[in-house]
Order: C-alpha cells, then structure tokens, then sequence
C-alpha cells in the first residue's frame, strides 16, 4: 500500500468494500457461507452476500490489504453501480453456491473427525501390538516372526496400494512406553519414505520390520541410563552403542528373519563419512534400507527428544539434518524425505497468509505443499476443531512456521496439548481396527 496506517484493524461499513480489501467477520464460522473468517475481498458479488446477511461492518486489515476502502460518501454509489439489483436470500444463485460449498466441507470436516479418531485408535492398538511382539522376541517365540509380518505387511499394504496414504499426526495423551511409540512412527515414516525411494514389496516388507526392530537392543539397556538427560559418561555411551549387536543377537535367537532386517538393525547407526557404529561403515558400505531407517531414526529423535526442552518441531528437525548432518546421511535419500513430507511435516504450527493459525495434521506424499491443517478458533470446541484443506483454496498459503513456545498459551493448548509427533497412515485395515 502506498499510504501506511498506524492501527492494524480498522472497522469499516461493507459498503465501503471493494475487491482486493481483507477483511476479519466476527461472526462465529457455522453463522456465514464463508470459508474463513478472515479473507481478502475477491469480487462484488461477496459484497452483496455480505449484505444480505444483514453484516453491516466488518475489521478492516491494512496490511493485508491490496487496496484502501472506499470513502465512506463514495460506498453506496460505487457498490450500486457494480452489483446487479439484490434478489431475495433464497433467490441469489451466488449466496446458494456458497453455502452448498460450505456444506461440502462441513460434510468432509466430519469425516476427517471420523478419520483422526480411527487412526488414533488403530495406532493406540498397533503400539500394544508391538508391545507384545517385544516380549515374544525376547521369549524366543516363533509367533514372533509371524505377528512382525503381520503389523509390518498390513501398512506395507497401504503405502503400495491404489489410493493416496495420508501421513496424519496423532496425539498422543500417554506415553509411559516411549520406545513402541518411537518404534511405530520410524516404521511408518521409513515406509513412506521407502515408497518415495521405489523399494519393492520385499524390500519394504523388511524396511518396515527392520524399523520397527531397530531398538529392541535397548531392551538389555538399564532405564535409568536410558531416561537419563545429562551427557552420558564413557562407559554409559559404550553401553548405548552395543544396543545394535544385541539387537542382531536377540532377532537371530529365535531364527527365521530375512537377513535384510537383520542389516537395519545392526546399522541404523553407522554414518555416511564412517563416524558412526558399531561397524564404521561409510556411504554405500551401509545398506540401503539401513541408511532409509538412519535418516527417519534421526528426525523422530529430533522431534521427540527424552529431554522435552530439546525437542525440535518437525519443520527444524528438518533444517537442522540438513543444515548439521550432510555428512552423516544419504543426501539424496534425504531429499526424498523432504519430497515426501514437505517442508511443513505434520506437527508444524503455522501461520497462514489470511492469518490463520493452524497445526499440520496430514500430508500426502504425492502433494506435500498441500497439506490438511488443524485451525485454531477459540469459538469452535477443539474436538469440533476445523481442518483445511489446502488443496481446497490456492490463494492461501503458508506464510510461516511458529515455535510452539512462541504461541499465546490459549493457542498452544488448542494447537499442541500433547508433547512430541508420533505419525500413523489413514487406512481401515490396519491391525488393531476396533
């Protein structure tokens, strides 16, 4: 704008709109045909909606907006002159198409509750799943084989098949077993990405199964040292580093895993320039399914640190392994990653360029700039929360991530009332349907 305005919002008479104006309606969403609350005049014919809902001021936003209101003696004649004569609600073609829009996305807003709820549910039992599947390992079960085949297979089923597999952040009220949840979202993310890399069935039958084992070494590690979130000493850090050779030790008891999950989880931990353990392998030395889960065991650590003032949000996980860890990753599969979750993964607070404020709840590996968003308003109870799609409107975007502990707290407590970023696939058919 040619001319700066000192007050960021300005009350103005709708006749006084014209396109290009932004402006903030303070009705609550379910009362107007509108998407949001907050929107930049697009045409004559929003005016006259406006006006016919009997809105007779709205917030005028300055620097959101392309062009100043009219003057409040130019308003009438200049919207007269633009708009046709005003029909009755229930005639205005345009009015009707707005609502039916609106009531598209209410429809699909509730299926989006509907879906959220199922896979928070699918991924509660899953992690049970896992949890009995430890312990058979650590029996020497043969069932174990046959239960890991079955968890794994049923994703791999999703990520390889015909319809799009939606990555969806899930919260996570109780994690006292922080080593299944970590577990099941390596496994996910490193099948995304294994479908991103054109992995074959086979192999992202073992990629997932070797992801979902990559720590079960652990199991032989003290909690104590493991809880622990001051630096470890010399022999707590080789202790640590053993946890992949006993991991190899402990699949191999019970016999009958494909050599390729074997691979993973004894080299989930070796570093492309040969810094890494227990073996200080280096670039394609390190099997390709082990370098897959490297990089997605290095971005959950990231996001969902023991010591929870460490935590980074997905989208500086991100920047960091790129920025920090090129030497230590395949680059390359890396961009894959990046490719697959954007740059904006699920979890990520932003800010939209209407001024909305949203949580990345899913992404399409195939349209990551395009994710589905949760909104915050505090008008709307947050189990009736908003999603957006924004596939749905291309004049929105995403203007900028925002650290959690950057936002007001009512907004944060809307947006992030859990710790960390755990991740499942939208699908009926994962094991543990209920």
């Amino acid at each position: 704008m040619a001319k700066s305005v000192d007050a960021r919002e300005l009350r103005v008479k709708v006749g006084q709109l014209q396109p290009g104006v932004f402006i903030q309606l303070e009705d609550i969403w379910f009362s107007h045909p509108f998407f949001f609350n907050n929107f930049k005049i697009k045409n004559y014919d929003q005016i006259k909606t406006l006006e016919a809902l009997g809105i007779n001021d709205v917030v005028w936003i300055p620097e959101k907006s392309d062009c100043l209101p009219n003057a409040l003696e130019e308003a009438s004649p200049v919207v007269r002159e633009e708009q046709p004569k005003a029909r009755p609600l229930e005639e205005d073609p345009y009015l009707q198409l707005l609502w039916q829009v609106k009531k598209n996305r209410v429809v699909k807003l509730k299926q989006k509750h509907e879906c959220l709820k199922r896979c928070t549910i699918n991924y509660d039992n899953t992690v049970k799943h896992i949890h009995g599947l430890m312990e058979q390992i650590l029996a020497g079960s043969t069932e174990a084989i046959k239960n890991a085949q079955t968890i794994t297979e049923a994703m791999v089923k999703i990520f390889l098949g015909d319809t799009d597999a939606l990555v969806h952040l899930i919260n996570v009220k109780e994690k006292a077993e922080g080593i299944y949840h970590h577990s099941l979202n390596v496994s996910v993310l490193a099948m995304m990405l294994g479908k991103k890399a054109m992995l074959t069935e086979v192999e992202m039958n073992c990629l997932g199964m070797g992801a979902l084992l990559h720590d079960v070494g652990k199991v032989r590690i003290d909690k104590k040292i493991l809880r622990k979130l001051s630096p470890y000493t010399k022999s707590e850090l080789e202790i640590i580093r053993r946890h992949p050779l006993w991991g190899v030790e402990i699949v191999s008891r019970g016999g009958g895993f494909h050599e390729a999950v074997t691979r993973v989880i004894l080299q989930h931990h070796e570093k492309f320039n040969g810094e890494g353990y227990p073996q200080h392998l280096k670039g394609d030395q390190i099997d390709k399914l082990a370098r897959i889960t490297s990089i997605i065991n290095t971005y959950d650590n990231l996001c969902n640190n023991i010591d929870l003032d460490k935590c980074m949000t997905p989208h500086q996980a991100l920047s960091y392994m790129y920025t920090k860890l090129q030497n230590h990753l395949d680059m390359e599969l890396f961009s894959l990653l990046i490719r697959s979750l954007g740059i904006y993964p699920p979890g990520t607070v932003v800010k939209l360029s209407n001024g909305e404020i949203g949580i990345v709840v899913s992404v399409k590996p195939q349209n990551p700039l395009k994710p589905s968003l949760m909104l915050y308003d505090p008008n709307i109870p947050k189990d009736e929360a908003l999603f957006f799609e924004m596939e749905d409107d291309a004049d929105v975007t995403i203007e900028n991530s925002i650290q959690p502990d950057k936002l007001p707290h009512e907004v944060r407590r809307y947006l992030c009332p859990s710790t960390g970023t755990n991740y499942f696939i939208e699908s009926s058919q994962i094991i543990g349907q209920s």
